[in-house]
């Protein structure tokens, strides 16, 4: 009896090691993602509008030769977007799958380079003076913090307290994806949470289903160990 009860007390000891450490990480992410609000994390006050108004005058006698060229387009709008070191009016074609810019007086397709897209990336920028520390086009490997159907992209790293980096699109210089240290920090912590240490999305993990194993192992032995006690008490001699 002493034998079988040293033996569950030893499981017991070391589920309630793996169990507890589990717990501890569980407590510490969920009271990081609750007291972090979620619009801080997304990098809401991180950024603002770009474009500015069209102008009244702007060429709408355009749209039915734009239409006409790209049949296949489901939506164009008229922007005035910074291209090119001022603001300038484009059309903004949407395909499907497929978005880009149009000048609008000969209707060629613009190609932003990254002169453009620091522009863009300092009027999107809210938080002070926009100290741009690096700016690459992505094309073929995405960075954990970014989902690979975001390719190809722009990114724009800023040397700020929260290591902001802003993500646009390669055709349009859209703001896509905003990025910062708190939401990195959130990311790690959402990892730790649902136990999924590669890709940190799937919440049925098999790191997740051993520790409900364990811990229907840690009570088990614990009701045990109970039950041993208790009839280990009766027999004493009063």
């Amino acid at each position: 009896m002493r034998l079988q009860s040293s033996g569950f007390r030893t499981w017991h000891r070391w589920l309630g090691l793996f169990v507890g450490i589990q717990m501890v990480l569980w407590v510490i992410s969920g009271s990081y993602m609750v007291f972090i609000k979620l619009p801080f994390i997304h990098g809401v006050h991180l950024t603002q509008e770009a474009d500015i108004p069209l102008n009244k005058t702007v060429q709408l006698n355009r749209l039915e030769e734009i239409i006409a060229r790209y049949p296949t387009a489901h939506d164009v709008q008229f922007v005035h977007r910074y291209i090119g070191g001022s603001y300038h009016e484009f059309a903004q074609v949407h395909e499907a799958g497929n978005k880009f810019l149009l000048k609008l007086n000969d209707l060629s397709v613009v190609e932003l380079n990254t002169d453009d897209i620091s522009g863009l990336a300092e009027r999107y920028y809210k938080k002070g003076v926009p100290n741009i520390a690096k700016v690459e086009l992505l094309t073929t490997e995405a960075p954990s913090e970014l989902n690979p159907a975001h390719l190809p992209i722009w990114r724009v790293d800023f040397d700020d307290f929260a290591d902001t980096t802003l993500y646009l699109h390669r055709n349009t210089g859209e703001m896509t994806v905003r990025r910062h240290d708190f939401w990195r920090g959130f990311d790690f912590m959402w990892m730790l949470h649902i136990m999924d240490y590669e890709e940190r999305t799937n919440i049925t993990t098999w790191w997740l289903r051993a520790f409900i194993i364990a811990t229907f192992g840690f009570i088990f032995t614990g009701v045990i160990l109970v039950i041993q006690t208790l009839r280990s008490s009766k027999r004493k001699p009063l």
